[in-house]
């Protein structure tokens, strides 16, 4: 589980600085790399793609100070990154870790021995990477794979901001994270709501107030409401009205509901994962993980099969563009 690998899907949107604008990607990518405006699609992402492979990095990493971790083109051995220029797709195999801090590592059956990994050294995992621009819209679909306890999402979405900005005519790209309804209805059905919990700010007493010494004049109390005997259905009525009635508690004459709360859900294989309560509970996000999809890991290496990552993601990647073109007037090819 420590290693398991997972799926991220964002929805990449430009925004025009004049709103009343249909500007597309097409438009975007002219902007940014065109000579002319005669220019072809094929031309077009072939600038993107270059662009993508220099960003990420080749002869050097690309370095995200903010989470230190740096990200860089893997040497291809696992899937070359590749630019499919007819469906305006770039995907492949890239690698990046974490740096910035000084650790040992050892041979596991030899307890002597131990080597310096200093602060600038980087300790790398592989990760695919898909980016389809939908050059007849104002979105791109951005799907990559990450681990359970290992993940380069920060210096990925900050790239991709980087890779699709520098345009007069637009602001930085929006990059939002998106769950399929497929997905989101299996999940609904394997999972439950094990816990919630609202954390509220309060004042002191008076009487408390002059026996605390230190400058604090509040705490913070944690409110838990589980299930006894089931758990409940994620997107029931009843859970709603629950949540409601819950937020509506009093303590110390403070509703429960003006503080933080979370959902607390597990699915069939017993992961727990939680939610922001204040969001509506039909934009829970599940995580994707590939094993739940058939996509299965080597024992040794624990590295996953990215051949079987990369089949997956270029089927999910239709019915995506599928559900997000739904009742638009889109025409991609």
């Amino acid at each position: 589980m420590a290693h398991n690998p997972k799926l991220n899907v964002y929805i990449i949107s430009l925004k025009p600085k004049k709103q009343d604008e249909n500007k597309t990607f097409r438009d975007f990518l002219k902007e940014k790399y065109a000579k002319n405006s005669d220019m072809s699609d094929k031309a077009l992402m072939k600038y993107l793609f270059t662009s993508f492979i220099n960003g990420v990095g080749q002869d050097e990493f690309h370095k995200d100070d903010k989470s230190k971790k740096v990200i860089g083109i893997d040497d291809g051995n696992m899937l070359p990154m590749t630019l499919y220029s007819d469906t305006w797709m770039i995907d492949g195999v890239i690698e990046g870790g974490k740096y910035g801090i000084l650790r040992e590592y050892q041979d596991t059956e030899k307890k002597e021995g131990k080597t310096e990994i200093k602060p600038n050294y980087a300790v790398l995992d592989k990760y695919y990477i898909l980016l389809n621009p939908i050059l007849n819209d104002k979105y791109a679909v951005l799907l990559t794979q990450s681990y359970t306890e290992e993940s380069i999402q920060g210096p990925i979405n900050e790239f991709i901001r980087e890779l699709l900005g520098g345009c007069d005519n637009y602001f930085k790209v929006d990059v939002e994270p998106f769950v399929p309804k497929r997905l989101k209805e299996k999940y609904e059905k394997s999972a439950a709501i094990r816990m919630f919990s609202f954390t509220s700010p309060l004042p002191l007493s008076e009487s408390l107030r002059k026996k605390v010494t230190e400058a604090a004049q509040e705490f913070e109390v944690e409110v838990r409401i589980r299930p006894v005997n089931q758990k409940l259905p994620i997107y029931s009525e009843g859970t709603r009205e629950i949540m409601q009635e819950v937020s509506k508690m009093t303590l110390d004459q403070q509703p429960l509901g003006e503080g933080k709360g979370r959902i607390y859900t597990a699915d069939e294989q017993g992961r727990n994962a939680n939610y922001d309560i204040s969001k509506d509970i039909q934009s829970i996000r599940p995580t994707i993980y590939l094993s739940d999809e058939g996509i299965t890991s080597d024992e040794k290496t624990g590295l996953p099969d990215f051949k079987a990552i990369q089949e997956y993601c270029h089927k999910l990647l239709k019915e995506i563009k599928v559900e997000r073109n739904i009742n638009q007037d889109i025409y991609e090819f």
